[in-house]
């Protein structure tokens, strides 16, 4: 198991970049603002959009969020998850150390990512479908 050290200022900075403009989501920490799942659908589908259909969640299906963000994470970047869509419903807030070290985990994934523009900010997120040099 290798594991990426990155500052969790660091890790709160990238993930707000990767999720900005996203319907539902505001990225202020590393809990509470990943608990209904949007902010975790919201970072695959930036990477990956045809592996979550984003306009169709409800913020209001917290484990059905959590759970397909789990599965697509494992199935597609193998990356395990720290807990289950259930469990994040059940609680407050997600645990702060458990989901640093998850979102680290995509954060090693993504950060090389042509579409991660060596972490400077992206302005194309409310026009994705539009394509360029077409």
């Amino acid at each position: 198991l290798t594991l990426i050290r990155v500052r969790p200022g660091r890790l709160l900075t990238w993930c707000q970049k990767q999720t900005q403009g996203y319907r539902g989501v505001d990225v202020t920490n590393l809990t509470s603002s990943w608990r209904n799942g949007l902010a975790l659908c919201a970072l695959i589908h930036r990477q990956r959009p045809e592996l979550i259909d984003f306009d169709s969640l409800n913020e209001e299906d917290v484990a059905g969020n959590n759970q397909l963000a789990f599965d697509v994470a494992e199935r597609e970047f193998g990356i395990q998850p720290v807990t289950t869509g259930k469990e994040m419903a059940s609680e407050a807030e997600p645990d702060k150390l458990l989901m640093v070290l998850y979102l680290s985990k995509f954060y090693e994934a993504f950060r090389n990512s042509p579409l991660n523009n060596n972490g400077q900010p992206q302005f194309s997120l409310c026009r994705r479908e539009t394509q360029t040099g077409q």
